[in-house]
């Protein structure tokens, strides 16, 4: 067998900065350059960036937003740099001072941050250490950073009114990737002369473009260079006082005239699906200040391929670290994250056996590569057993974020807050002035501004009712085993994937999946059971009792031709999330995130060549072929 070496030795890892302390401030020494002022750190951020941007008087000028006449007031800030976090720390500051103030918490902020080299939790929050005033903030944020693999972390702050997105990865590269508009910019790399492509005047063209007519930026250089460059960028540039030893500092807006007031519309927003794709909408709209009605045919949320008993959540990464297989690494560190916030997760990591034989080589692929380690690692069969707690007879891909979960408590976290209505079965789906009626088998009605259809399998159904067609979907189902539990299997506490799935024992059953047929049918079958325990490795095969003493559940679900789901404006005023197939529980989190920004108008930070890949249009014909 020929074995392809063309992606070996690739390394999808991120930088790390080689570090030092210098009058206990951090620098980072290949660019000679600390990470905030020695004078204080907290204090420059207060100064060249939220003074320098005049936050403090637009964000109380947003607290004064009538919510009745205009909506939820909104305001995104983006930043080339995150470093330490310190600007992100005087921001929440400044939010909890003008709750403090105000009394208003109506405002939102989607914080936007490039970063190539992040840095671990115990030198950040050693870091922050030396300003007592953020401790409280420098805890929260400390407790929720991300793993360190490039793409995009979301993360949320404030109860929801503060959005992280940390785009791990070269910014010129991200930036170019990045569709969204900014009202302000922290413009705060190391110094230009020690760390120039930060400065370029490719990347502050793409700082232009990304900025909102009217919006603004500031930074801590006053160097020519940056200057000439933000001023081709579109920016009017002026001088200020520096902080500290620095005698000047520069700030900017951007030409055109920005609204004072930016507020989002508040849609009625109706939700065609009960499953994890429509809590995982609803849950995004819920941040953001909107009522979201959740409809399904079912009396009960997860009735369908979201419901059984367990379930894991692992990335499906590709040798090429392809759109696809990064935005399996970008959901994954969302709901992993969701799901330990929700309660959903009941056991850490999923181990990827070498096996089957294509698993394997595939996996071989992996080893001849390098990744970062909180993605993925590689084991023997002697440390994958010592890790999953059984006996396992290979070694194989450890996934340290992956989870075992309850997908039940992780949907009915997602859709909390949500206005339920179940057991309504729609029957027809009309637009009139601009408005859709909802309308059900029972007679009832419920009428929209927008619908979101979310209803996996029956995706087709919702949006033929619609009159849409174009997006292309596949129905298959897949039965999952629930075997009693095994006295050989006591100690696993793992997930466990090899072309299948076994979960550890959980309320006296392991689940073993999943079957795969493509005739889509919802019957259980002897023959998948049998079919899902000669999934296993011989060696954990014959640890398991006869199939004909397993209990099984089968749920239909829908994928595309090329396996990627479908995300994103079908029409107006109607949105479609589907065909996730079996990884519903890793990517509808962060998806469904994404789709209810893109609903509302605030920030869509997935990078926009993978937003292309999930083009429900994208199978239609057109001219010369697909």
């Amino acid at each position: 067998m020929t074995i392809s070496t063309l992606h070996d030795g690739k390394d999808f890892r991120l930088a790390n900065a080689p570090l030092s302390n210098r009058h206990g401030i951090l620098r980072a020494d290949d660019v000679d350059d600390l990470y905030f002022s020695a004078d204080n750190g907290i204090a420059e951020s207060q100064h060249v960036f939220l003074a320098g941007n005049d936050l403090q008087a637009r964000l109380v000028d947003l607290a004064q937003v009538d919510l009745a006449q205009a909506g939820l007031a909104h305001f995104t800030i983006a930043e080339t740099g995150f470093g330490t976090g310190l600007n992100f720390l005087a921001l929440m500051n400044l939010m909890d001072d003008l709750a403090n103030v105000t009394g208003s918490q109506a405002f939102q902020i989607d914080y936007i941050s490039f970063e190539s080299r992040p840095l671990d939790a115990a030198v950040m929050a050693q870091s922050h250490a030396l300003f007592p005033a953020v401790a409280q903030n420098s805890k929260d944020l400390i407790a929720c950073l991300p793993p360190r693999w490039p793409g995009l972390h979301r993360r949320d702050f404030k109860g929801g009114r503060l959005r992280l997105h940390l785009l791990y990865g070269a910014a010129e590269l991200s930036l170019k990737k990045a569709d969204f508009r900014a009202d302000a910019w922290f413009l705060d790399g190391f110094s230009p002369a020690k760390n120039p492509q930060l400065w370029s005047a490719e990347l502050l063209c793409e700082v232009g473009r990304l900025t909102k007519a009217g919006g603004s930026f500031a930074s801590f250089t006053a160097a020519r260079s940056v200057r000439d460059n933000l001023t081709a960028a579109g920016f009017d540039v002026e001088k200020r006082p520096g902080f500290g030893h620095k005698r000047e500092m520069i700030i900017g807006r951007k030409a055109g005239s920005l609204s004072p007031k930016t507020a989002l519309s508040q849609p009625k927003l109706g939700i065609i699906g009960g499953g994890i794709a429509g809590a995982a909408v609803a849950a995004g709209l819920i941040k953001r200040g909107i009522e979201a009605h959740i409809i399904d045919a079912k009396n009960s949320l997860a009735a369908g391929a979201s419901g059984n008993r367990l379930g894991l959540q692992s990335p499906r990464l590709s040798v090429d670290h392809n759109t696809a297989s990064r935005m399996s690494a970008d959901c994954l560190s969302y709901a992993a994250h969701y799901s330990d916030l929700t309660g959903a997760s009941i056991y850490p990591q999923v181990i990827s056996l070498d096996w089957p034989e294509r698993e394997a080589v595939r996996q071989d692929k992996f080893r001849r590569q390098f990744w970062p380690d909180d993605l993925m690692q590689f084991t023997s069969a002697q440390t994958a057993s010592a890790l999953a707690g059984i006996d396992l007879p290979l070694g194989g891909a450890v996934y340290p974020w992956g989870r075992v979960i309850d997908p039940k408590v992780l949907t009915s976290g997602l859709a909390a807050g949500a206005v339920l209505h179940l057991g309504f079965d729609v029957a027809q789906i009309n637009r009139h002035d601009g408005r859709f009626m909802i309308t059900g088998i029972d007679g009832r009605h419920l009428d929209f501004d927008y619908i979101v259809a979310a209803n996996g399998a029956a995706l087709d159904t919702a949006l033929s009712m619609l009159e849409i067609d174009g997006v292309r979907t596949e129905i298959t189902s897949g039965q999952v085993s629930q075997v009693p539990a095994i006295k050989d299997f006591d100690g696993l506490g793992s997930g466990i994937s090899f072309g299948g799935y076994l979960t550890p024992a959980f309320e006296g059953l392991h689940e073993l999946g999943a079957s795969f047929d493509r005739s889509g049918t919802s019957e259980i079958s002897a023959v998948a059971n049998l079919h899902n325990r000669q999934l296993l490795p011989d060696e954990l095969a014959k640890c398991l009792p006869d199939p004909v003493g397993y209990g099984a559940r089968v749920s239909r679900r829908a994928s595309t031709p090329d396996r990627n789901p479908v995300l994103g404006k079908v029409a107006d005023g109607v949105f479609v999330i589907g065909a996730l197939g079996a990884r519903g529980l890793t990517l509808a989190p962060l998806l469904g995130d994404m789709l209810a920004a893109e609903i509302i108008g605030t920030p869509v930070t997935l990078a926009t060549d993978i937003r292309d890949g999930l083009d429900p249009f994208r199978f239609r014909l057109r001219p010369g072929g697909l």
